[in-house]
């Protein structure tokens, strides 16, 4: 469960203290004041607006390994609410850029990916998501940029086979690429490798397979769905049908 994950995570990272200074910009990005409220509270007790500003404020290329681990069970926490600490979600996870497996435990790595595979099996569960504007892509590329394994999330999606995930998957579809260059995320924060990604992803048989005969139930069903989503959902259908039969 998502909710132990983010409890075990605040007792395996207790042992972490960061050195004074932190690693950020008092000069302009945070004062010094609220850098020592910051240094001197309990994880637990950090409000978002205070972590914010830390985490979009100028830093080093690197942040020293002890003050990424001191914080990040409150970055777990937050992110889990879908309480992103940051100006744009696709970036709650730049503290820990550049990953560097070999600064962390096995058991910290474990946790981490076991937190990644648990929160975006939570986000494939609700629709929409509960954070403002953010779709799916927004949390797929917030998770590539801080070094986690899409793939693999990836390849967890395609047994969703529910509502939810099926309406998650018509978002990344219709509205995840530009509508003018479907190999480019619409994000500004996503990059052509992950777009290649999704894109192959997207177009593999078994995904459209999977995802055509769950679509094709909603459309059946037609329950408490808008009447946007049933057109979409009709278009993305004769799509991936179209597309099989061509092959």
């Amino acid at each position: 469960m998502l909710t132990e994950i983010i409890d075990k995570s605040y007792g395996l990272f207790a042992k972490y203290n960061p050195k004074k200074p932190l690693d950020i910009c008092t000069d302009c990005c945070m004062k010094p004041e609220d850098e020592a409220k910051l240094a001197s509270l309990p994880v637990r007790q950090i409000p978002k607006d205070l972590l914010a500003d830390y985490n979009d404020g100028a830093k080093p290329n690197k942040t020293t390994i002890e003050e990424v681990k001191h914080f990040l069970p409150r970055y777990l926490d937050l992110i889990a609410q879908f309480q992103f600490p940051t100006h744009s979600a696709e970036l709650s996870f730049s503290r820990l850029i550049p990953f560097d497996k070999t600064e962390w435990t096995k058991q910290e790595l474990d946790l981490l990916n076991q937190f990644t595979i648990d929160y975006f099996k939570h986000c494939l569960s609700i629709y929409p998501l509960p954070s403002f504007n953010d779709r799916i892509d927004t949390i797929l590329i917030m998770l590539w940029k801080a070094g986690f394994n899409v793939g693999n999330l990836l390849t967890i999606w395609e047994s969703e086979k529910t509502k939810e995930s099926a309406l998650h998957f018509r978002d990344l579809h219709f509205h995840g690429f530009d509508q003018y260059n479907k190999t480019k995320l619409c994000s500004t924060f996503g990059d052509k490798e992950l777009a290649d990604i999704l894109r192959t992803w997207l177009d593999t048989e078994k995904v459209k397979q999977n995802f055509a005969d769950t679509i094709e139930l909603l459309i059946i069903e037609a329950s408490n769905l808008a009447d946007t989503d049933i057109n979409e959902l009709n278009l993305l259908h004769d799509i991936i049908r179209t597309k099989k039969n061509c092959h």
